[in-house]
């Protein structure tokens, strides 16, 4: 089968020294959806797989059998996915859909959506023998659109691991030294509580700090161009941090951390294989916690809203909400890790996610 990917794609290409911006643009500017993707393929078995989206519709219906869209948090009210919908509708191929979310800041059905999203969902329900969505809430949601054939399969990053699953470690809370920390200061605004949100994304850097934590950036202009240490970076980038920080850590501080602490990936592989290093990883970013738990390093998402909140449930991730939380205990939230079968859920719904991409005519990987 021939493949061609719309959405989030699974690595990018980039001259050396190219701009980590430019780079960040390249994965839709959020280094987390390349896990998405790379997840979604590492399952199913293709010929081959392209996602040049200057190529022509018509084009890509002449060579290729399938679209396949890894998908995210699509389904958001600022949203407008109508030149999607229009390509989708140009090649006029059989869809396969993964991981479609909802995002919100509450569990409200009736979301408001742009037309071109609206048109979207259209075209991918006509098209789809199911469509894949992050959780029970995408779900209503495109019930109350009259959309019923969805399968609630969570993210396609959860399942790449294969039929090995999850095995996390088990270390003592005493025994965890290595710690890897994430957080977004760009995703406040549509959180479940604005206010705090903002003083737990404080106290994740804080405690990060105080422990000398590693930062893993996925879409955070300033870190990344710190963690890659690019040419174009400033001062300014560190004094946008810093002064952010003010009120809970001295700037000296920061810029010590922030010199030698700060990390990106662009490479999914590379990811994988880095985060074994740590003990313990946690913070606002699903996939940063995500790549954690495929390589047994226990995690804890800090749920802030639906698009999170709704697969880690269905999931069965180690989780907390925001609303839960009065200030980051590193031993709560390790304890919270350790606490969660993973593994149980994980045998539950691998072969449930395998039975969803055969019915949507993709052939599973051996």
């Amino acid at each position: 089968m021939n493949i061609f990917l719309l959405g989030a794609t699974p690595s990018i290409s980039s001259e050396p020294g190219e701009d980590p911006l430019f780079k960040l643009a390249k994965t839709g500017g959020n280094t987390g959806n390349q896990v998405i993707a790379y997840g979604l393929l590492s399952r199913i078995a293709y010929e081959s797989v392209a996602w040049d989206y200057r190529v022509d519709p018509k084009e890509v219906h002449e060579r290729y059998d399938m679209i396949v869209i890894p998908a995210a948090n699509f389904l958001f009210p600022q949203f407008d996915f109508g030149g999607m919908a229009h390509y989708i509708e140009q090649a006029n191929l059989p869809v396969t859909i993964v991981g479609l979310g909802a995002q919100s800041n509450n569990y409200n059905p009736q979301i408001d959506l742009m037309p071109g999203t609206e048109r979207f969902v259209r075209v991918i329900a006509e098209r789809a023998t199911s469509i894949g969505v992050r959780g029970p809430y995408t779900q209503e949601v495109l019930a109350k659109r009259g959309v019923h054939n969805v399968t609630v399969t969570g993210c396609p990053s959860y399942y790449m691991g294969g039929s090995d699953g999850m095995n996390l470690r088990q270390l003592s809370f005493d025994e965890v030294k290595r710690i890897s920390i994430n957080a977004s200061r760009d995703v406040i605004g549509h959180s479940f509580d604005k206010q705090k949100m903002k003083r737990l994304v404080l106290d994740i850097y804080q405690t990060g700090i105080t422990h000398g934590a590693d930062f893993v950036a996925q879409s955070e202009h300033a870190e990344i161009r710190l963690a890659e240490q690019h040419p174009s970076s400033t001062d300014d980038e560190m004094k946008e941090i810093g002064s952010f920080l003010s009120d809970v850590v001295p700037h000296e501080a920061v810029r010590e951390w922030v010199k030698k602490h700060l990390k990106v990936f662009f490479d999914v592989p590379q990811w994988l294989d880095k985060i074994e290093q740590y003990d313990f990883v946690f913070g606002t970013r699903f996939h940063g916690c995500m790549v954690a738990l495929q390589r047994g390093v226990p995690a804890t998402v800090i749920c802030h809203d639906t698009r999170t909140e709704d697969m880690c449930k269905f999931l069965g991730m180690p989780h907390v909400s925001i609303l839960e939380l009065s200030g980051i205990d590193l031993q709560d939230l390790y304890e919270r890790a350790g606490a969660t079968n993973v593994a149980q859920r994980y045998g539950e719904l691998y072969p449930q996610y395998m039975e969803f991409l055969t019915k949507n005519g993709l052939t599973l990987r051996s």
